[in-house]
């Protein structure tokens, strides 16, 4: 399984994908939907956890010349300005508990969509996703 977001100016996409061998695709639905839904409880060891990596994260990518070029290059063309490294980790520092918690609610209350493709004869109905998802 491996999970994906994309923002946009307006929007957002955020999403799971696995794949896995027909008999075991209701277990990883399963699964992931019981992950899913565990984000509507974060600890602040979690989230400092969390916070620790993705600041890791976003100090290692820019150690590359061709990296920082492209990130500087995409902010000043779609916000007009530049916010360095060091500006990210104070607001990533700056996320709460609450506000975490909250937002996960918010993408959780949304319509999920499902695509299955192959031997889906395992894999729980539509309602049965939605009524997870709703806790």
């Amino acid at each position: 399984c491996a999970a994906f977001s994309t923002s946009y100016s307006d929007s957002g996409l955020f999403g799971i994908y696995g794949v896995v061998h027909p008999e075991k695709a209701g277990e990883m639905a399963t699964s992931i939907l019981k992950v899913l839904s565990g984000l509507t409880e974060v600890s602040e060891m979690e989230l400092s956890k969390a916070k620790a990596s993705l600041k890791g994260k976003l100090y290692r990518q820019v150690d590359e010349d061709q990296v920082l070029m492209q990130d500087m290059a995409q902010q000043l063309l779609l916000g007009n300005q530049y916010g360095s490294p060091k500006d990210f980790a104070g607001l990533i520092d700056a996320v709460t508990v609450d506000e975490v918690t909250a937002a996960a609610r918010k993408i959780l209350s949304s319509k999920p969509t499902i695509a299955a493709y192959g031997d889906t004869h395992t894999v729980p109905h539509y309602s049965a996703v939605e009524s997870a998802l709703r806790g």
